[in-house]
């Protein structure tokens, strides 16, 4: 059995991982706060684009430097940031707080390097895939969870800005811990150009290893531009569902994606053919919520769960396969065009919406989601061959 191969520093990690499935509760709670604040959805999204502009350069910026210096640091001051914004949004009570808030919650986003290098130095190579779809498993269970505790617990005793607030409290307190587990209790990594002892460069051309990280930034975008903005005034506007509705939609994907415990170790295809179909099945739950019915948009979060568990650890391994050792910059480099992307992305995903209908919105998401797949064959060819030759020799 894989877990009992696995060294204490990784199983920790995996257990301690399943507090960033908590803390999402913060990225579908802010739009549904804004919008019972009554900040209206075009000043969102504005807050939302100008929270991402200094972000964008930062990413880059980071991820080169922590290929010097500790990873663990880089993930410490990310968790600290998001428990900082969380509490903040408990106390909030207008705009600017509201904006400042955001801020420190996304501010995460530009440390994501960090984490691609920490995993890279953590997992053994030949388990990647395997403990990715662990790192899932933890998430998405605990959101479950979460969620149907929210759903059908808080929320009917506390509706509301008062809901929501509880739920920001928790998360602080979740985070503050979480970033301090990073200096006290997880395995310390030297720096971002550490790799794992069983982790072998890959002889590889520059084309394969774009290819796999445009496919990364395309895929994102498709997930932005539906972004939990869009949907949390779609299910609150359109539907005129309450402001827990959110919850329980993410709860049917993460409750999707945790069952896959009892299917995914049976799928015995090399990734870049989970990548694929992965990725097919996501493109086809875009195109699902074109239809405007909410039965459809909650049940094709089925379809989104078993396309993400199947897609994102093939995509992480095929990435980790083809990097060269200073990953740190280009990840950082990727994720600045990915949050840059950000800038734009929430404001015309809202004008799509109000001038076209929340439908198109999606539609639009389901184009980019399909120029992804494209965009990755380069990659999923190039490590087809690497693993055929690496059996033969």
């Amino acid at each position: 059995m894989v877990w009992r191969e696995l060294d204490k520093g990784v199983r920790n990690y995996l257990w301690l991982y399943s507090i960033s499935g908590f803390s999402f509760s913060a990225v579908i709670a802010v739009p549904s706060f804004g919008k019972l604040m009554n900040i209206s959805i075009e000043n969102v999204g504005w807050l939302f684009s100008f929270s991402y502009i200094v972000q964008a350069v930062l990413t880059y910026v980071l991820g080169k430097k922590f290929e010097q210096f500790s990873t663990n640091y880089g993930l410490f001051l990310a968790k600290i940031s998001f428990a900082l914004g969380s509490l903040l949004f408990t106390l909030c009570n207008g705009l600017w707080l509201f904006a400042i808030a955001q801020m420190l919650l996304s501010f995460t986003d530009v440390f994501y390097p960090c984490q691609v290098m920490y995993e890279r130095a953590l997992f053994p190579p030949k388990y990647r895939e395997t403990l990715y779809s662990y790192l899932f498993f933890a998430t998405e269970s605990t959101k479950a969870i979460s969620y149907a505790l929210f759903v059908f617990v808080l929320s009917p005793f506390m509706g509301g800005k008062t809901f929501l607030k509880a739920v920001f409290v928790m998360i602080f307190l979740l985070n503050f811990f979480y970033a301090f587990s990073y200096l006290k209790i997880l395995p310390k990594i030297q720096s971002g150009l550490v790799l794992h002892k069983g982790q072998v460069i890959a002889t590889t051309n520059f084309r394969a290893f774009f290819s796999i990280m445009f496919h990364q930034y395309l895929s994102y975008v498709a997930f932005n531009f539906s972004g939990f903005l869009v949907i949390s005034y779609y299910l609150i506007d359109y539907f005129k569902l309450s402001s827990s509705s959110p919850f329980l939609f993410e709860m049917v994907f993460s409750a999707s994606v945790a069952l896959s415990w009892f299917w995914r170790k049976r799928i015995r295809t090399k990734a870049h053919i989970n990548l694929m179909v992965g990725n097919f099945l996501i493109l086809s739950t875009f195109l699902l919520w074109v239809i405007p019915n909410v039965y459809v948009f909650f049940t094709s979060h089925i379809l989104m769960g078993i396309g993400f568990i199947l897609w994102f650890p093939a995509k992480e391994t095929i990435k980790i396969q083809i990097a060269p050792r200073e990953l740190g910059r280009w990840e950082g480099f990727f994720q600045g065009l990915n949050i840059f992307s950000r800038i734009f992305t929430p404001v015309l995903s809202v004008y799509v919406a109000m001038a076209l209908g929340y439908q198109q919105v999606f539609l639009i998401s389901s184009i980019f989601s399909a120029f992804a797949l494209l965009a990755s064959l380069p990659a999923a060819t190039w490590i087809r061959k690497f693993a055929y030759q690496s059996k033969v020799d």
